[in-house]
């Protein structure tokens, strides 16, 4: 039982300094983006990119010009203070499938002005998302 114990605190110890090596160069990133384990899925270019927001779906939209890359979340609400959590859909694509993260919690663990930095501990994914007026 004691062996169990220890192993269980050995896990939950690591996986948590894993989700720190991920979270703390994600919350400086000052752009829309979107990575998971580390690896940006999708960084927001105004050039080549465009942004959408729905405030009354609670929806975050960021793609490509041609749509070939894109995110879409959709919360159950619009997080107002760093450490709350929400849960919504989340769908990107990657250059071979689309995936979907469905009822995915993320904590919001950065505000300012119209960003909001999210991290979800289970996927290991971030995304820094922005609110248009």
């Amino acid at each position: 039982m004691r062996k169990t114990l220890i192993i269980s605190l050995a896990c939950l110890l690591l996986c948590s300094c894993v989700d720190d090596r991920f979270i703390e160069p994600f919350v400086q990133k000052n752009v829309v983006t979107m990575e998971q384990e580390g690896n940006t899925v999708f960084r927001y270019d105004p050039l080549t990119c465009q942004l959408s927001f729905n405030r009354d779906r609670c929806e975050f939209r960021a793609s490509t010009d041609n749509m070939s890359d894109y995110f879409v979340l959709v919360l159950d609400e619009i997080p107002s203070e760093k450490e709350q959590k929400v849960t919504g859909t989340l769908t990107w694509t990657t250059p071979t499938d689309i995936y979907m993260k469905k009822n995915a919690t993320f904590q919001t663990v950065r505000l300012e002005g119209d960003m909001i930095w999210l991290w979800s501990h289970s996927g290991h994914i971030g995304l820094v998302v922005r609110m248009l007026d």
